[in-house]
């Protein structure tokens, strides 16, 4: 709020007094640097109530690619703009608008995280309002706001409390209403009804004790929460359960402090600071040490980075196996649900599959729109490679899927053909198991990291599949392809997919739906990708990176000169077929 206030040096630069850099940049690193440690990485970023944009500075000096913040006064706004101009750091793809929720809510944008710091306590429709945010925050939600104060001697009553406030100051509402959440309960209460699957309270002070009646103190705390659609990326957060306590206006000890050197992020995108010097508007901020020892949370382990899930226990949720399912399943399905399977005995295919289907979450997101769809999809790739292997003379003694999951492809062939050996390897730990509780015993699941090798001897397999593998390999390809050719057996058959020319022009057309989808989730998710499609598919492989650790973190479009001076090193390609597997080309090729 300090950005009025800004004074010409005797070099004419323009300096704000340090108070105001130390707050916002304790206050995002508080946020942020337990959910991403790395920086932003290219995620969107939706600031609102922006004020004169500190937050959004904040987060593009931490790597974010899209920012937009938005404000209802003006005066804020053309603050936001003249730093963006002025300031010596990156401030491409920042956007500051005067607007209003409304406004928001008639955009169809969506971002990966969401900012709504000192908002909500002054509108009079809270909790219709963070519902437009958090309807366009893909990610995570911060919340920041005022709160009543809270007796720690008893349990929350969730509510929200109405009290009046003026217009006229600068830092104040527009609407001259108040709400005031009780505590974190009300707030996670609300956000779990709007999506996100796990909250946690990550800053709460409050004064020591509650105001007198009559005194003209609005509120007695502050609390902050953060909201993930994934609870996997709060893990490393701790969940405050008490307000730390602050006397005199001095915070003294207890969970809530912000400590500004443990704030600061080991690793960013953004450029390295100088010193921070004194400056006549006010000493720098005295740093203040943590006293109360934070909660025992899983750490970020190696692991992680190379693998999904490793820890995982939960328990499956699970429909019951096709075996099970009555001929009139079948019977409202559509000549389109028939392409590439209408000649098959689907009652009788079914009746031999005896493994429960795995819900949604456990299935990587595959057909959404139901479990037949889904057990539809895999006996039609199924039968491609069986087809396949029938044109090119391959065997099926011993197979491996990679990149299997929970068995989408993989199931058939455990119980549609007579394989005696199907391995399986995928990296999320999860899905291994599911495959290990409920396939049968011939198949072999093996947890994997994200990296070219496979603990298996030389010359292996008869056929080595793999759908949307190499889709997502922004490293190690080669290395990848040599590993392959080093299990497949001498004449041995790999069945791969890949996105080509062929699924990139289907992206810069929105050819079909699902392409329309995938377009706008790239656009959503990853750094470039909306400008890059305004172009034909270079002759080198591109990708978009969207995050830099884990083994999920990019698209990969690999083109056919790819294939015919590098791929074609490693085997001998004897069948390219685009749009062989949804949008994506298959590649047949051959170990000689």
């Amino acid at each position: 709020q300090a950005a009025a206030r800004f004074r010409p040096s005797h070099q004419h630069d323009l300096l704000t007094p340090p108070v105001h850099q130390y707050s916002v940049d304790g206050a995002f690193e508080v946020a942020t640097r337990k959910v991403f440690p790395e920086g932003l990485q290219g995620r969107s970023f939706l600031d609102c109530a922006c004020n004169c944009g500190g937050y959004s500075f904040a987060a593009k000096d931490r790597g974010a690619g899209e920012v937009y913040g938005f404000d209802i006064r003006e005066f804020w706004i053309r603050q936001a703009r003249f730093l963006q101009e002025n300031r010596d750091r990156e401030s491409s793809g920042m956007r500051f608008d005067v607007a209003s929720f409304d406004d928001l809510a008639r955009q169809d944008r969506q971002y990966d995280i969401g900012w709504f710091s000192g908002i909500f306590y002054h509108l009079p429709d809270p909790i219709a309002t963070l519902k437009i945010v958090a309807d366009r925050t893909q990610e995570v939600l911060f919340l920041n706001t005022a709160c009543m104060w809270f007796d720690v001697t008893r349990p929350e009553v969730p509510e929200l409390i109405f009290r009046p406030e003026g217009v006229s100051p600068a830092l104040s509402g527009v609407n001259g209403v108040s709400w005031l959440p009780s505590g974190p309960l009300v707030l996670s209460q609300i956000l779990k009804w709007m999506g996100f699957a796990e909250t946690k309270v990550y800053f709460w002070q409050q004064d020591a004790a509650e105001a007198k009646p009559g005194t003209r103190r609005r509120s007695q705390g502050r609390i902050a929460i953060a909201a993930a659609r994934d609870p996997a990326l709060l893990s490393a957060m701790t969940n405050l359960d008490a307000p730390d306590l602050r006397r005199s206006g001095t915070a003294t000890g207890g969970a809530g402090r912000l400590d500004l050197a443990a704030a600061r992020p080991t690793s960013t995108m953004a450029p390295a600071r100088g010193p921070r010097t004194p400056t006549a508007a006010g000493p720098a901020v005295a740093r203040v040490a943590a006293a109360k020892p934070a909660a025992e949370t899983r750490p970020l382990v190696w692991e992680d980075d190379l693998t999904s899930q490793a820890r995982d226990t939960r328990p499956f949720e699970v429909v019951p196996p096709p075996s099970t399912w009555t001929a009139d399943v079948f019977a409202a399905l559509s000549e389109s649900d028939m392409i590439g399977i209408a000649d098959l005995p689907l009652v009788q295919l079914a009746a031999r599959d005896t493994a429960p289907i795995p819900l949604l979450d456990d299935r990587e997101k595959y057909n959404p729109d139901g479990n037949l769809s889904y057990w539809l999809s895999g006996l039609r790739d199924y039968h491609a490679v069986t087809r396949a292997l029938a044109r090119h003379g391959g065997r099926t003694d011993r197979i491996i899927d990679i990149g299997a999951a929970s068995g989408r492809v993989l199931r058939h062939f455990a119980f549609q053909s007579d394989s005696p050996e199907i391995w399986a390897a995928d990296v999320n730990h999860r899905h291994v198991r599911f495959l290990t509780e409920h396939m049968p015993a011939h198949v072999l699941p093996v947890a994997l990291p994200a990296l070219p090798h496979y603990p298996v001897e030389d010359n292996s397999f008869d056929l080595v599949m793999a759908f949307s593998v190499f889709t997502h390999i922004d490293v190690f390809e080669t290395a990848f392809l040599a590993e392959l050719r080093r299990m497949l057996g001498p004449g041995g058959l790999a069945y791969l997919t890949i996105s080509d020319e062929h699924h990139w022009e289907a992206l810069r057309t929105a050819a079909t739906p699902t392409t329309a989808h995938l377009r706008g989730v790239m656009n959503r998710r990853y750094p470039g990708p909306s400008e890059a499609l305004e172009a034909p598919l270079s002759q080198s492989n591109r990708w978009f990176r969207y995050k830099q650790t884990g083994p999920y973190r990019a698209l990969a479009f690999t083109p056919q000169h790819q294939l015919a001076t590098v791929w074609s090193r490693f085997f001998r390609l004897e069948e390219i077929i685009p749009g062989g597997h949804d949008d994506q080309t298959v590649v047949i090729a051959r170990k000689t």
